[in-house]
């Protein structure tokens, strides 16, 4: 849940800095060109270069497209990464579990999940706790950690709806 939303926020901010730059960067131009135009015309008498700033600005033409293609990438990486769990009734981070098992063919130690996934081992014992209350994984005691497994029917389940 963290990463997708952190993902999420920069690359709004990355596409909205972009655009904010590239609106600022052309409505400067034409204003330069504008004004140039006005003064100059009344000085020397003679039509003026309309792209004196140009060359000026490209660089922040550049860096304001540069960030919209890279909020762009963000987003549709954020979207790959997502894995529909296909149980109803799940948040965000139940389901980023679910996610996880179904990735490792239903089966994970519950400090792999942790660690895979960033969250603590007292988050993921309550979500792994809350699963296990409805029925979804199984958990069995492995050394000093837990096994958690999605239950059989809910293995089934979810590789119908994924094909």
């Amino acid at each position: 849940m963290a990463i997708s939303r952190h993902g999420k926020v920069l690359a709004l901010l990355m596409a909205t800095s972009g655009v904010s730059l590239l609106l600022i960067t052309l409505f400067s131009i034409w204003q330069h060109n504008n004004i140039m135009s006005e003064v100059m015309g009344d000085i020397i008498n003679m039509p003026i270069h309309e792209s004196m700033l140009f060359w000026m600005s490209v660089p922040l033409v550049a860096a304001s497209l540069m960030l919209i293609i890279a909020a762009i990438a963000i987003s549709l990486v954020q979207q790959k990464k997502r894995v529909d769990s296909g149980v109803v009734g799940l948040n965000d981070r139940e389901s980023m579990v679910v996610g996880y098992l179904i990735e490792r063919g239903g089966v994970a130690e519950q400090r792999e999940i942790a660690k895979g996934l960033g969250l603590t081992r007292l988050q993921t014992h309550r979500i792994v706790s809350s699963l296990r209350n409805r029925n979804i994984v199984d958990v069995e005691r492995y050394g000093r950690t837990n096994m958690v497994r999605l239950k059989a029917d809910k293995v089934k389940q979810l590789g119908q709806r994924s094909t």
